[in-house]
């Protein structure tokens, strides 16, 4: 199969996979209408279990973009989960620059959206920054 690259594909719908902390992410909404509106949403127990493996395990199984939404910094109920989770995505987003994925592709929020409203209107403001810089490559 061909490499993609940037362009080739007007009609380009990215592969975004979110990550959520439930204890700042919608807990007071209905998590099922939330994953009805919203594809390849994992809601986890802390931003902080989001590992670097998850992030490039995302991208192998075809994710154009990873997006992790956490509580703001002082907040975390599991302490400094967030904080570790936001410097271990800067150190990826530089491993995955070496490889030609540009660090663009996966952003942390640190915020809070306890009804989860924010949720969609921020997978589509990522969504539509991995439109820009079109699908992953594959080798």
């Amino acid at each position: 199969m061909n490499a993609l690259k940037r362009g080739e594909m007007s009609d380009f719908e990215p592969k975004l996979v979110c990550f959520s902390c439930r204890f700042g992410w919608g807990y007071l909404g209905d998590e099922a209408a939330l994953s009805s509106q919203i594809k390849n949403w994992i809601p986890i127990i802390c931003s902080g279990k989001v590992d670097a493996t998850h992030i490039v395990d995302a991208f192998k199984h075809g994710a154009d973009g990873v997006l992790v939404l956490g509580c703001p910094v002082g907040e975390c109920h599991f302490q400094d989960g967030n904080q570790e989770t936001k410097k271990r995505i800067q150190l990826l987003q530089k491993v995955l620059d070496a490889y030609g994925i540009e660090p663009g592709r996966v952003r942390m929020e640190l915020s809070l959206d306890p009804e989860g409203k924010k949720i969609p209107e921020l997978v589509k403001k990522m969504s539509d920054t991995i439109k820009q810089l079109g699908p992953v490559e594959k080798a």
